[in-house]
């Protein structure tokens, strides 16, 4: 999970392996009051599916909230399949609440996913 800041905002990303569970983190979400404007899903490839080349939206999310190192990640986790929840433009009020949420929804680890493999 990422969590940074612009002046005065505050961002969250967690990537999740099955899409159902980002969709439950997100419903959660936005029940805690988080404005759904706020949350944005972006769909790993599926088999049933074109590929997508996710490098063009993490390119515009590079500099906002992920490093080079995390960008190069969540992309080859996004080739892979699952999905990238990500909550922009929240308070810090709504990032705290936020933050556990997306903790507790089964959100995965990908650092700790690439030195498994």
């Amino acid at each position: 999970m990422n969590s940074e800041s612009k002046t005065g905002s505050f961002a969250l990303t967690a990537f999740f392996d099955d899409e159902y569970d980002a969709e439950a983190a997100a419903q959660v979400l936005m029940d805690a009051g988080i404005p759904k404007d706020a949350i944005t899903m972006t769909p790993g490839n599926r088999p049933d599916t074109s590929p997508t080349d996710h490098m063009g939206f993490l390119d515009a999310l590079t500099g906002i909230f992920f490093h080079e190192e995390q960008r190069a990640a969540y992309a080859a986790a996004l080739e892979r399949g699952g999905t990238l929840v990500t909550v922009q433009e929240m308070n810090e009020a709504q990032h705290n609440i936020a933050l556990p949420i997306l903790t507790e929804r089964g959100q995965i680890d990908l650092n700790e996913r690439e030195s498994a493999s």
